[in-house]
C-alpha cells in the first residue's frame, strides 16, 4: 500500500511536469503536535519540532496540483506513572521522524500567478515513519507506532515575488500508535523559495 501511494504520486507528478509549468518551493519550518496518548505505563505528549521539504507547484492557472515531500522532527515527552502526584516519577524526552507526503489541490485566491499571490491548499497526507531516537529511561520503540499513517490538511499561504510563506493544520485520519488511541493533530508554519 505504502509503495503503491509513493509510486502514484511520483508518476503524477512526473506527468503533470511534462504537461504544465512547475514551480518548485523547497521550504523549511516549525511545527507542533497535538498528539497525547497513554502507552503501556507512559503516557506521550508531542511537542514542538521542525520541518523541512519541497512541494512541486504544477499550473499556472487558477487551480494547481501540489505534490511534496517533507521531513518532520517532533519532540515528544514522556512521562511513566504521570497520574501519581508524586513529584519523582520517570520524565524523558524523545525525538520521532516521520516523511510525509502531501498530495494537494491548491486555489490561487488573488487569481493569476503574480508577484502577489494568496493562496489556499488542501488535500491527504500519506505518512511513513522514518526512526525514532531510543529514550534511556522510558522505552518508545519503532514496534509502537503505525510505521504508516494518513491526514487530512488544509492550508493558505501568500507568495511575495519568491518567497513563500504558509501555514497547515493536518488532521490525523488513524491512530498514530500501534496499540493507543491517539491521532496526530499537526499545524506547521513554514518559510520557501519558489522558482
Amino acid at each position: 500500500m505504502k509503495k503503491l501511494i509513493i509510486a502514484t504520486l511520483f508518476a503524477c507528478m512526473a506527468g503533470f511536469g511534462l504537461q504544465a509549468q512547475v514551480d518548485f518551493n523547497p521550504k523549511i519550518g516549525v511545527n507542533a503536535s497535538g498528539l497525547d496518548a497513554k502507552i503501556k505505563d507512559f503516557r506521550s505528549e508531542a511537542r514542538a519540532g521542525w520541518n523541512a521539504g519541497f512541494d512541486l507547484r504544477v499550473g499556472n492557472e487558477m487551480i494547481f496540483f501540489q505534490p511534496g515531500v517533507h521531513i518532520y522532527n517532533i519532540n515528544a515527552e514522556l512521562s511513566q506513572n504521570p497520574d501519581l502526584d508524586d513529584v519523582s516519577f520517570l520524565k524523558d524526552e524523545t525525538t520521532i521522524q516521520l516523511v510525509k507526503f502531501p498530495i494537494d489541490l491548491g486555489i490561487r485566491l488573488t487569481g493569476g500567478n503574480g508577484l502577489i499571490n494568496i493562496y489556499a491548499v488542501g488535500g491527504i497526507t500519506p505518512t511513513l515513519l522514518a526512526g525514532v531516537k531510543e529514550s534511556s529511561n522510558i522505552q518508545l520503540r519503532e514496534d509502537d507506532i503505525n510505521d504508516f499513517n494518513l491526514g487530512a490538511n488544509f492550508g493558505a499561504g501568500v507568495d511575495i515575488f519568491f518567497l513563500t510563506f504558509d501555514v497547515r493544520y493536518e488532521i490525523g485520519l488513524k491512530d498514530f500508535y500501534v496499540d493507543a488511541p491517539g491521532r496526530n493533530n499537526i499545524i506547521s508554519a513554514s518559510v520557501g523559495l519558489r522558482f
